[in-house]
């Protein structure tokens, strides 16, 4: 009887550990309901939306052996390949519009969470201490939120922390300065208002790094240079340290007393000495008081009787040509052109007594065969516009960048024109005439035609059509008042292949070598090629492409800012090459919905996804929008269309780097294969 009492407890103790092994790693309901509530608290108190992303107590949120979770894509569990089989990795609830507070007490109950992910909200409050019990946590991105309060130095203690993304909030105080001490890959601190100086980061590691837009001062670390300047612009005027800036001097404070003397004067004649000194220092630095404010009373005054003499010269002019080299009157000379821009009294007397016709006008470009874009109300408001009609007409800023400013104008008739103004044009003037009228003459229905432009010594305006339906970057990234939605997988692919196809098309048909694409007479290659090397478009990025009135995406500003280039051969190709370049960080905006910086390169993004793909965390690249629905032949015409954009920004230099026209070739065969397979639409 013992015998079989002994064999059935044994028998019992095998049952309740294999039943203990079936349910190792499964998330447990104190974890269910405490993830709930974290997102309950993200929420602002809302329980229906945990509901809405099927956030349930009652269901495990992770199924062993799989990384989905029937929680829905808001979360991923570790898969049969880890020790942490069925426990939640990741948390990414970016872009969801919450509006409550991080309670990092609520999160770290799920101790093997890896990622935290919640940009791009409207999240309140501070980052709680707490958040360092989060001891397994890999990536805390917080950033485009509404974030207060100054970082707790308790991140510090998460060992595991890999990358750190806390810009576009509220946040001030001083970066702690333990974390120096994290293996850091990523940290994003932009557009806050932290002050302080920068701790010292080991910057061996950092493949991103972003300090810009806050109040820092003091030095630079030395080896954050290969960052570059504007990942730490603007800031205080006091940053320091070479290379990127002025080296670091340290002034002696007006009020430090003189060392002491050495010879044998007594104390009294050296305390009569000092003061003298104290009293000649105070007046020299009230003096200089005063004649600061005296300078800065001046300028106000100064700026104030510009503006008024301005508005008594000629009203509201969005782009003031102040600074060009001829001046506007009321009425032209009858032996001027009708286009041409009427000249001060000297300068007509000047140019009379050269015999000369005068070298400032708006130069009509007189085309045909680019209906497809140009629509004919724009295209004969532009045959008889002349250059007063655009000083004259009213006018809407569009945007400021690097190269100048873009305006809306709506001319006599209630034709709408844009208006590029370019500042500092690195090229002159007649050769910068001889390439509007190039690109002029290039016609391709993906390449916005110029209708005319006006060049001076220091001033340079190129008119377009204006198209209303906006720009890529502001359809991608920010907000178009249409009827348009979010851009989806064919969408996108549309945008890249006709782009693709536009440029290849200027580029073989401006490269100056006298086998021109374009050609409309059996010598128009040998002009062409007198004319001078290739012309790029110099400034390709998401926001010169634009989109018509059947939301057809055109490229605009061909050409306008392009850097001069004195020698055909090198330089031709390096400018061409920083087209295939561009085109490829524009891919890569297209692939991952992330905007490149403003005023860089797109080496920022770019490194972002090396760094991502290094990881073989490739499916992370993507804009969600891109997977939803499909099936993994999406996925994969997703990354052939990745490495082409890395091919185009990264060129391997045992391989020569693409030309346009093969890139193009690579996009379009990823979009043939689409169409045979449309598999990617939700």
């Amino acid at each position: 009887m013992a015998k079989v009492i002994a064999v059935l407890a044994a028998a019992l103790v095998v049952l309740l550990s294999c039943c203990c092994c079936g349910v190792r790693g499964d998330e447990a309901p104190d974890v269910r309901a405490s993830l709930v509530a974290f997102l309950r608290e993200l929420a602002g108190g809302d329980d229906m939306v945990a509901r809405d992303l099927g956030w349930n107590v009652s269901v495990d949120p992770c199924l062993r052996g799989s990384s989905t979770s029937p929680w829905g894509g808001t979360v991923t569990c570790f898969g049969s390949d880890s020790e942490n089989d069925g426990r939640v990795k990741r948390i990414d609830l970016d872009g969801h519009g919450l509006s409550g507070t991080i309670d990092a007490a609520l999160l770290c109950v799920a101790p093997e969470v890896r990622v935290v992910n919640v940009v791009d909200n409207n999240l309140r409050g501070s980052l709680p201490a707490s958040i360092s019990a989060c001891s397994g946590l890999t990536h805390l991105i917080v950033g485009g939120n509404q974030l207060s309060g100054s970082l707790p130095t308790s991140l510090a203690q998460l060992d595991s922390l890999h990358v750190i993304d806390v810009s576009r909030n509220n946040f001030s105080g001083e970066l702690p300065g333990d974390l120096g001490k994290l293996e850091l890959q990523r940290f994003l601190a932009n557009d806050n208002h932290f002050n302080g100086t920068i701790p010292d980061f080991n910057f061996t590691g950092l493949d991103i790094f972003n300090v810009s837009n806050n109040i820092l001062t003091g030095p630079i670390p030395k080896n954050a240079s290969k960052f570059g300047k504007d990942r730490f612009l603007p800031n205080d005027a006091g940053m320091c340290g070479e290379p990127l800036f002025g080296p670091c001097k340290s002034s002696p404070s007006p009020f430090r007393e003189p060392p002491p003397s050495s010879d044998s004067e007594s104390e009294d004649g050296q305390g009569e000495s000092k003061s003298k000194k104290r009293t000649v220092r105070r007046i020299v630095m009230y003096l200089g008081y005063v004649l600061l404010g005296a300078a800065i009373v001046a300028f106000v005054l100064y700026k104030l009787c510009s503006k008024k003499r301005s508005k008594l010269g000629g009203g509201r002019r969005a782009y003031d040509t102040s600074k060009a080299t001829t001046t506007v009157t009321t009425s032209a000379s009858a032996s001027k052109s009708a286009y041409s821009l009427p000249m001060s009294a000297e300068q007509s007397t000047a140019a009379a007594g050269a015999g000369g016709a005068p070298s400032a006008s708006l130069v009509v470009l007189r085309r045909s065969g680019t209906a497809s874009i140009t629509s004919t109300a724009a295209a004969a408001a532009a045959k008889e516009l002349r250059f007063e009609d655009l000083l004259k007409s009213p006018a809407e800023l569009l945007g400021r960048g690097r190269f100048g400013s873009s305006y809306k104008v709506v001319v006599p008739g209630g034709a709408a024109l844009a208006v590029k103004r370019v500042k500092d044009a690195a090229v002159g003037e007649e050769e910068f005439r001889r390439r509007m009228e190039r690109v002029g003459r290039a016609k391709h229905p993906a390449v916005l035609p110029p209708l005319a432009f006006y060049c001076a010594m220091q001033e340079k305006l190129v008119v377009y059509e204006f198209q209303s339906n906006g720009s890529l970057s502001k359809l991608l990234h920010g907000s178009i008042e249409s009827s348009q939605g979010p851009l989806d997988w064919p969408a996108r692919l549309h945008i890249a292949a006709r782009v693709a196809d536009g440029m290849a098309f200027m580029h073989a048909a401006l490269r100056g070598d006298g086998t021109s694409s374009n050609s409309n007479s059996p010598s128009s290659g040998e002009e062409e090629a007198a004319e001078g090397g290739p012309i790029a478009h110099g400034n390709l990025k998401a926001s010169n492409i634009l989109f018509t009135a059947g939301m057809d995406p055109c490229i605009s500003e061909y050409g306008v800012t392009a850097p001069p280039l004195p020698n055909y051969g090198a330089s031709g190709s390096a400018a061409l090459r920083a087209d295939v370049r561009a085109f490829g960080v524009l891919l890569l905006e297209l692939l991952t919905g992330k905007a490149a910086a403003a005023q860089g390169d797109g080496a920022e993004l770019a490194r972002w996804v090396t760094s991502v793909i290094r990881e073989e965390w490739t499916a992370e690249v993507f804009d969600r929008a891109l997977l939803a629905g499909g099936d993994g032949s999406c996925e994969q015409r997703l990354v052939q269309l990745l490495q082409v954009a890395m091919r185009c920004v990264d060129a391997s230099p045992a391989a020569a780097p693409p030309t346009m026209r093969e890139v193009a070739g690579m996009v379009n065969a990823i979009r043939e294969e689409d169409y045979r397979s449309p598999s990617c639409e939700a």
